[in-house]
């Protein structure tokens, strides 16, 4: 098993949040909806964690799918790629003396905001192309996920030509082109189809071209690693999993449906650790409840409700336990105050 089959692949929290307002344009019960995808109820609410497994982004594409007929799903992939997705995303990128120089850079991007996608810019046959790379050509999720990297790259290129481009020739994973055709933008455009990578070629003027650019706010948003230099599964473990420990007890039956992984499959690679998963989830918790007690001004009695512990009493004795002292008097020294 290799390093990076070992570790969980994670995705940035903002770009998990672009496809919970499509999942919101949904009519049904939002909290039911966001349960199917498997994410966190707090997602929209200040939260403490900058990521989440990427098989929550998956989930949400194929509750979305599941909604949606092909041809839908691409207008509204169009439509929040323009209108959201692209400004965000542009106002990340440096100034660049060529539209090749900027696709180096989204290479780069890409790399930081989910690592277990590629895209970069090849010189193949006399041409360019930008090429997207990504696992999992036979899940149920993939199309979907093949026609947002389309629309995404296409719109990448014509914002920083600002929208002189239109793509001549695009090659797919799949051997489905028709949902494509009725988009604005990709008209008359040949497809190659069941290729190993999906990729749009570029002529060599526009990729020699100085591009153009433009912010969505004053301010460039900066872009932080989520990935560690050397992944482990418990690094990537811990951090996919954290956010949904505020959401009550996490049953490892639900957290392996999160991870889009089977049961005895996470129990053996915790074992590989020393690990049980019980007592992992609870050192866990109680790491989240401590920073809570200490950052928090909300009562003992609501952070512990909001960490699964409905009784007091329990949480007490499960705290003492631990720390051999009381909730209240673990707060108390943190405070200096009288009880």
């Amino acid at each position: 098993m290799t390093q990076a089959e070992q570790s969980i692949n994670l995705v940035r929290i903002e770009d998990v949040k672009f496809f919970v307002d499509l999942l919101m344009q949904i009519d049904a019960d939002a909290y039911q909806i966001l349960r199917q995808a498997t994410i966190p109820n707090d997602i929209n609410s200040d939260n403490s964690y900058d990521c989440l497994p990427e098989s929550a982004m998956l989930n949400a594409l194929e509750v979305l799918g599941s909604h949606y007929s092909k041809e839908e799903l691409g207008v509204i992939f169009w439509e929040g790629i323009r209108n959201s997705y692209m400004p965000t995303f542009m106002s990340q990128l440096s100034e660049h003396d060529s539209v090749l120089d900027a696709c180096h850079e989204l290479t780069e991007l890409v790399k930081i905001s989910s690592p277990n996608s590629k895209v970069y810019p090849t010189f193949t046959a006399g041409s360019w192309w930008l090429v997207r790379e990504k696992l999992g050509q036979k899940e149920s999720w993939y199309e979907d996920a093949e026609v947002f990297s389309v629309l995404f790259m296409v719109e990448f290129i014509r914002s920083i030509t600002q929208a002189t481009w239109k793509p001549e020739q695009i090659s797919l994973v799949s051997d489905h082109s028709d949902l494509y055709t009725s988009l604005p933008t990709l008209h008359n455009v040949t497809f190659i189809h069941q290729r190993s990578a999906t990729a749009i070629k570029i002529p060599e003027a526009v990729m020699e071209r100085v591009p153009s650019f433009y912010k969505s706010s004053p301010v460039s948003n900066s872009v932080k690693p989520i990935l560690f230099s050397e992944p482990t599964f418990m690094d990537t473990f811990r951090l996919a999993i954290s956010p949904y420990l505020s959401m009550g007890k996490l049953p490892v039956k639900l957290a392996a449906e999160i991870l889009r992984m089977n049961v005895r499959t996470l129990q053996r690679r915790l074992e590989k650790e020393g690990l049980v998963y019980k007592a992992l989830i609870e050192d866990m918790t109680f790491e989240l409840i401590i920073e809570a007690m200490k950052t928090s001004q909300e009562s003992i009695t609501t952070i512990a409700n909001r960490f699964g512990y409905s009784d007091a009493a329990h949480f007490t004795r499960a705290f003492k336990r631990r720390y051999n002292q009381t909730p209240r008097a673990f707060r108390k020294s943190l405070t200096n105050e009288p009880e």
